[in-house]
C-alpha cells in the first residue's frame, strides 16, 4: 500500500495509519452506478477500500450526466459498470475493482453480496432496498442506505442485530414516485459523501450516526436517533 497516497488521510486522528490499513482489508459492494452509486464508488476507491465491486445492468444515459462526476458523453450507451471498472481502476490501481453487469434481484442477491464487508445502497428503488435490508439482516452484512428527492438527501447506517433496520425507519421515508425522480445535480455528490463517510465509519467499527437528513437547498441538516423497533418483521427481536 502506497504510503504517499493516503498520507494527508492518515493524519486524521479519527482514521490514522491503522485505520488506513485495516480499511486495505475491506471488500465493499455498490449496488447501483447512478449518480449516488457512481460518487460513493469513486470515493471509497480513492480513499483506500481493499476492494469494490459495483452492480449495475443499465448503460448511461445522456440524463445521467447531471449528478454524476465520472461519465461523459462519449460514455452514453455504455453500461455503466464496465464503465466504472475502467475508470475506477485508472484513479487507484491499488484496488481491485469488477463492474457486475446484472439486474440485482430476490434470486441472484445472496450469491452477489455473500463475500461483502458492507453493501453501499446506490439504487432508486424502495422494493429493491427491502432486498438488500432482507439480506443484510439473514446474513448479517451491514449496509448503508441512501436516497435522493429533489433537494433532500437521507443517510443511515445498519448494523443487523445492533441498529433499526431500513424496515424499523421506513414510515419515515417518503414514499416512490412513478416516473423520474427530480434531483439536484449537487445532491448525489453530497449525499454520497456522508454515505461513504458512514461507510468506512463501519467498516472500521466507529459509532455510526443515525438516520441523517440533509436539504441542500435551504442548508439544512438534521440527525434523527431513531431506535429499533422490537416488533419488526425483519429484525425484531423474535425474527432474530
Amino acid at each position: 500500500m502506497s504510503t504517499d497516497r493516503y498520507r494527508r488521510q492518515t493524519l486524521v486522528k479519527e482514521l490514522g495509519q491503522k485505520g488506513q490499513e485495516l480499511l486495505a482489508t475491506k471488500h465493499a459492494i455498490v449496488i447501483g452506478g447512478g449518480g449516488l452509486g457512481s460518487h460513493s464508488a469513486n470515493l471509497l476507491v480513492r480513499m483506500g477500500i481493499g476492494s469494490l465491486d459495483i452492480v449495475d445492468n443499465d448503460t448511461v444515459d445522456i440524463t445521467n450526466l447531471h449528478r454524476t462526476s465520472l461519465f461523459t458523453q462519449e460514455d452514453l450507451g455504455k453500461s455503466k459498470a464496465f464503465v466504472l471498472q475502467e475508470k475506477l481502476r485508472a484513479i487507484n490501481t491499488e484496488v481491485r475493482v469488477r463492474g457486475i453487469n446484472q439486474k440485482v434481484t430476490k434470486e441472484n442477491i445472496e450469491s452477489l453480496v455473500k463475500n461483502a464487508d458492507v453493501i453501499v445502497d446506490g439504487t432508486d428503488s424502495m422494493s429493491l432496498r427491502f432486498i438488500i435490508n432482507e439480506v443484510s439482516i439473514k446474513y448479517n452484512i451491514p449496509w448503508v442506505y441512501a436516497g435522493v428527492y429533489e433537494t433532500v438527501g437521507m443517510v443511515m447506517g445498519i448494523l443487523p442485530k445492533k441498529t433499526p433496520c431500513l424496515q424499523c425507519i421506513s414510515q419515515n421515508i417518503p414514499e416512490s414516485i412513478s416516473g423520474e425522480i427530480p434531483v439536484l445535480g449537487s445532491l448525489p455528490a453530497i449525499i454520497a459523501s456522508i454515505q461513504c463517510t458512514e461507510t468506512i465509519k463501519l467498516l472500521l467499527g466507529k459509532p455510526l450516526a443515525g438516520l441523517l437528513i440533509y436539504d441542500v437547498w435551504n442548508q439544512c441538516f438534521d440527525t434523527m436517533d431513531i431506535k429499533r423497533n422490537p416488533r419488526c418483521p425483519i429484525c425484531g427481536i423474535k425474527k432474530l
